[in-house]
């Protein structure tokens, strides 16, 4: 493709050459803000496993009480207890999307302050 200089102006593929960049700096943008969402929603999945954990503790720990002060009522355990709180899948190791460099304010470091702030309340 042969372009002919224009005096004064960008030529055609000068005008190219811009919108291939400005394409490249809108992609570049959306990658990243997928990556910032992902490991928002990991942080949350991984607070949102914890906080079940917890509560399957404390809802152990009552119908043990409850037990106690009960002696109608039938303890929970093996079997049972299993059926009654089911188990969550583990977290998976890999991610789908590679790390980006961690900054302060990351989803991550930001997940783990909200975590703190739910466990203190």
């Amino acid at each position: 493709m042969t372009t002919t200089p224009q005096t004064g102006g960008t030529s055609a593929l000068d005008e190219l050459r811009a919108a291939y960049h400005d394409q490249l700096n809108r992609l570049a943008a959306e990658r990243d803000a997928a990556r910032r969402q992902a490991r928002r929603a990991q942080a949350q999945a991984d607070v949102a496993r914890a906080d079940l954990a917890s509560l399957k503790s404390r809802v152990h720990e009552l119908l043990d009480a409850a037990a106690r002060h009960l002696p109608d009522l039938p303890a929970l355990e093996g079997p049972a207890l299993e059926r009654a709180t089911p188990e969550l899948p583990p977290a998976r190791e890999t991610r789908a999307l590679p790390a980006a460099s961690r900054a302060p304010g990351t989803a991550s470091e930001t997940g783990k302050k909200r975590e703190h702030s739910a466990r203190a309340a």
